[in-house]
């Protein structure tokens, strides 16, 4: 069922359910007024007819009860009748003798009351007490069948009512509804019109601050985060294929060289050895790669634990030390805690230990001296801080906001060796476990990355 369906049947539904009440409503207040009147007019007559029949009341007696109209001498065609019984409960008067007698347990509540007021089978009864000119107590009784024209009349008039309402009510909440989805039906449009081939498109904002350009503002954020991703996509296809086939033309150059002749052992090795570089080379993008990859695609399953940053760090310089023997890491800790537990932070420590792997690496290849400070800083409510500081050319301001992009390199470190992933993998490290990452800069001093990892308790 379409939404603009479902929006008119509501509308008519509930519209439907307060017309009932409301017309239900004056039904019964007239119904009831209708009735009051009626039985005010019945009392009226009873009343006259008391006077008439009690003017001389001496010479009134209890009618005998084989005293009744057997031929229908005293009946009246609109089926009314008025009886009066005296003060000991005997009938006196009645215009239709014929009647059944009102019951003793009615006359009785007549009589400790003022006035009454029931039903006798078809008929709408009323007694009152009355007193005569003499002081006589006496019990009159008028009833009547009711039949008002106007309850039938307004019946027909409430019922046409009704279905011309709900008519008008679902031709009205048709239209409105219609006008409702309107906005929805163009967003609909526009959204069908967005190929994958140009996602440059937006859908048309309007000046409405309501639910509607809310979501039209989201779903434009939206396609600006497609956009992105698949700009990104496009870009890293062609860096990987850039950055992959670069090493194997190389190293199938090498080879094909050296076995186009027969060469001396020097020159066999140093083949060898440029080889073995650029097969490392390929190897770390590879892996860097598959790092990169699983941080985005496999974050619900990554284990984090308890460690400790000083001995994660210590692990990483000897591991990168290891690898490179020509580097130095002037390594310091500050204000250290007594608690072993006031020294853990919480995460993976596999990435955690390539992102600082990263980071020093790359503080090593671009000083000068192949040297980096690394500092730890220790806060007493858990909130640890590392400092990686190089000796660099430093990066230009310009180029800080794009360092983290994958396969973005400046283009004054085009000499130096990478594959341009590794801030970008380090970025990926740091937001999955909430680390804040800095960045201070100032060309041919140095650049120094500042790492703020959060208390235990609120990771």
């Amino acid at each position: 069922m379409q939404i603009r369906t479902r929006l008119t049947l509501q509308f008519i539904t509930i519209v439907a359910g307060i017309l009932l009440l409301a017309l239900g409503f004056i039904y019964l207040k007239f119904w009831q007024m209708s009735v009051d009147e009626f039985l005010v007019s019945l009392r009226s007559k009873a009343l006259m007819t008391a006077e008439m029949v009690l003017h001389d009341e001496s010479k009134i007696k209890p009618l005998e009860a084989n005293q009744s109209n057997a031929g229908g001498e005293y009946s009246l065609p609109f089926k009314e009748n008025i009886l009066i019984y005296n003060n000991n409960l005997q009938q006196i008067f009645a215009f239709d003798r014929s009647a059944k007698p009102v019951s003793e347990n009615v006359l009785r509540a007549l009589k400790d009351g003022q006035e009454y007021r029931f039903q006798r089978d078809d008929r709408y009864a009323i007694g009152l007490k009355h007193q005569s000119r003499s002081g006589q107590s006496y019990l009159i009784v008028a009833e009547s069948v009711f039949h008002p024209d106007e309850l039938g009349n307004l019946q027909r008039i409430l019922v046409i009512t009704f279905l011309l309402g709900i008519g008008i009510v679902a031709l009205g909440g048709w239209f409105f509804a219609g006008q409702a989805m309107a906005p929805v039906a163009r967003i609909v449009d526009q959204v069908g019109k967005i190929l994958p081939s140009d996602l440059s498109a937006r859908l048309k904002t309007s000046n409405n601050h309501d639910e509607l350009s809310r979501l039209v503002v989201t779903f434009n954020r939206l396609l600006d985060r497609i956009q992105f991703a698949f700009r990104m996509q496009k870009s890293f296809i062609s860096n990987v294929s850039h950055e992959m086939k670069n090493p194997l033309s190389v190293i199938i150059s090498q080879l094909e060289v050296s076995l186009g002749k027969k060469r001396a052992e020097e020159e066999y090795r140093a083949t060898l050895q440029s080889v073995l570089e650029d097969t490392r080379e390929l190897a770390d993008v590879a892996d860097k790669l598959l790092q990169l990859a699983r941080v985005h695609s496999e974050q619900p399953n990554i284990v984090f634990e308890r460690i400790r940053l000083d001995e994660l760090m210590l692990q990483s310089r000897e591991s990168l030390l290891r690898l490179h023997p020509d580097y130095h890491i002037a390594f310091d800790i500050a204000g250290m805690p007594e608690s072993e537990e006031e020294l853990c932070i919480l995460g993976n420590e596999p990435l955690l230990r390539s992102a600082i792997l990263n980071l020093m690496d790359n503080g090593c290849k671009f000083s000068p001296d192949k040297h980096v400070d690394v500092r730890i800083l220790f806060d007493g409510a858990g909130n640890h801080s590392l400092e990686i500081a190089d000796r660099g050319p430093g990066i230009p301001e310009r180029d800080l906001q794009l360092i983290f992009q994958p396969f973005y390199r400046s283009s004054q470190n085009t000499r130096v060796r990478g594959s341009g992933i590794g801030l970008s993998l380090v970025d990926s490290i740091l937001k999955l476990h909430r680390v804040g990452l800095k960045v201070a800069s100032k060309p041919g001093e140095g650049t120094t990355f500042r790492l703020d990892f959060p208390a235990v308790a609120a990771a």
